[in-house]
């Protein structure tokens, strides 16, 4: 066969979103503690870029980056579909490999994505990669368990490439799984945004946290004012102690904290929600996100609020500093109808929609930014949308939207 090196840092995110994690990546890159330069990536679609792969650029994206799902770094790939080929291909090419870990014991995993072209299933997949790399592990003095629970390293399989070009590549994960686990919401409402979802939205609607403030008008768990938060002052979501960067050569000498890449800015966040259940579910989230005590608490404002009757001068109640900025964002993810059942029939949900597009429609001069899986929304809510752009959220199909209200 004809396995080829690669050396790539491989962002994936959800369908579409190329360019928020394109411009979110030079964002994070040109405030780093690192002097590199950010190239222009390869597309595989229109939710995977490709990076020449720099240690320093990888330790941001792995850290740092909020709107992608998935952050590896491809090793190698074969145009192998068949188990015997790949395994002759993988063996020697891994054994020469000096990227991979090294010390006296590794415990590893090996995750399986995208691979319905393979003439083997996922399973299979996974077992003859994990046997290429056990063996050569061993063949560089380098034991091996595999630990699907704490494993030192995960290794990714995947099939990937252009339609007329798919290859099996193999590569580790540096991001650490999946990334809208950020380990900061412990209450959910019914249907919630994914955060790297939440993140994207955010960027699509280009606030700017220094001069606007930005309004969530039912916030439910608070995923998109956390979001908020933390891509107004460049929060980390991974620690290098909690990646597998200490165990690749590549990343040693590397700094271990991750200070904010935007210090000292001081958003105007508003959280809110006419369920008054829902407000003990943002504390909760925000304190496990560590945003609450003093440092946040003009910044960040939890309050009880039926979209539908929300003025000017509410926001100008609960931020008293937002008199001094200029108008601002709205971002949010109002219900669909489709996973809350029955609490709202489609002719209350389109009242519901065409309300708030009343109330937004008092914030003249403001933008308003929404993820919505219900066709009929921009039609009830009664602005012209000045931006569309498909999306997923978990395995339902819906778009985001931007309006000049």
């Amino acid at each position: 066969m004809n396995p080829q090196r690669c050396n790539d840092l491989r962002l994936t995110g959800s369908g579409g979103a190329n360019r928020v994690m394109e411009a979110e990546l030079k964002r994070l890159v040109m405030r780093s503690p690192f002097d590199v330069r950010l190239d222009k990536p390869k597309r595989e679609g229109e939710e995977t870029l490709l990076y020449a792969f720099d240690a320093r650029v990888a330790w941001v994206a792995a850290c740092h980056h909020r709107t992608s799902s998935r952050i590896s770094w491809d090793l190698w790939s074969s145009p192998a579909v068949r188990l015997e080929p790949l395994f002759a291909d993988l063996l020697p090419a891994l054994s020469s490999d000096d990227r991979l870990p090294d010390g006296k014991h590794l415990r590893f995993s090996v995750e399986v994505g995208s691979s319905s072209d393979f003439e083997a299933s996922p399973l299979q997949l996974r077992g003859v990669v994990k046997n290429a790399l056990v063996e050569a592990l061993a063949s560089r003095g380098v034991s091996s368990d595999v630990d699907g629970d704490a494993p030192d390293v995960v290794f990714v399989a995947r099939r990937a490439g252009t339609p007329d070009a798919r290859r099996t590549v193999v590569g580790i994960d540096v991001g650490g799984g999946a990334r809208h686990r950020r380990g900061a919401r412990v209450a959910a409402g019914l249907a919630p945004l994914r955060e790297t979802l939440a993140a994207q939205l955010i960027m699509l609607s280009r606030w700017d946290a220094r001069t606007e403030p930005l309004v969530d008008p039912m916030a439910g768990s608070a995923t998109i004012p956390i979001e908020a938060a933390g891509l107004a002052v460049g929060a980390a979501i991974r620690h290098p102690a909690d990646l597998p960067l200490r165990h690749l050569a590549a990343f040693r000498g590397l700094p271990t904290e991750t200070p904010d890449l935007f210090p000292g800015t001081v958003a105007a966040i508003v959280a809110l929600d006419s369920d008054a259940e829902c407000i003990p579910a943002m504390v909760g989230n925000l304190r496990a996100a560590a945003l609450t005590g003093a440092a946040y608490d003009r910044s960040i404002v939890i309050a009880q609020q039926d979209v539908r009757r929300l003025t000017p001068d509410d926001i100008g109640r609960l931020l008293p500093a937002v008199r001094n900025m200029q108008a601002g964002v709205f971002c949010f993810n109002p219900p669909y109808g489709v996973r809350i059942g029955g609490e709202h029939g489609e002719a209350e949900l389109l009242a519901l929609y065409a309300d708030m597009g009343r109330a937004l429609g008092r914030f003249s001069g403001w933008r308003a930014a929404c993820f919505v899986a219900n066709p009929k929304f921009v039609y009830a809510f009664g602005h012209r949308a000045t931006m569309t752009k498909p999306a997923s959220n978990a395995n339902l199909r819906g778009t985001f939207l931007v309006f000049q209200l």
